[in-house]
């Protein structure tokens, strides 16, 4: 119901139009086999965070977003210390233990 009325007000808009190409972006279906590298994670669907049966990522994103920026304000001990990518293991090991 929702799609007919998009399809129905752009209807005028694409009349006559022709499809160029099609593209589209695989869904991850298993975490990386490496998520940090140096200083750098990755987090979300770039980690292979999400649902495999319907490709649900938005709340593996904010949780695991969360959850690495948490492990780097405790691994900087108050902003004293530069993190590196043994602490940044800290939240991998955490996310996958959930």
């Amino acid at each position: 119901k929702y799609q007919q009325g998009i399809r129905d007000r752009a209807a005028v808009r694409i009349e006559g139009g022709e499809i160029l190409r099609v593209e589209a972006h695989p869904i991850p279906e298993h975490p990386r086999p490496w998520r940090v590298k140096d200083r750098a994670t990755l987090i979300g669907d770039a980690a292979g965070y999400v649902t495999k049966c319907s490709g649900e990522g938005i709340y593996f994103a904010a949780k695991s977003g969360r959850m690495c920026a948490q492990s780097i304000v405790e691994r900087t001990e108050g902003g004293t210390r530069m993190v590196d990518d043994r602490d940044l293991y800290d939240y991998i090991n955490k996310f996958d233990a959930k």
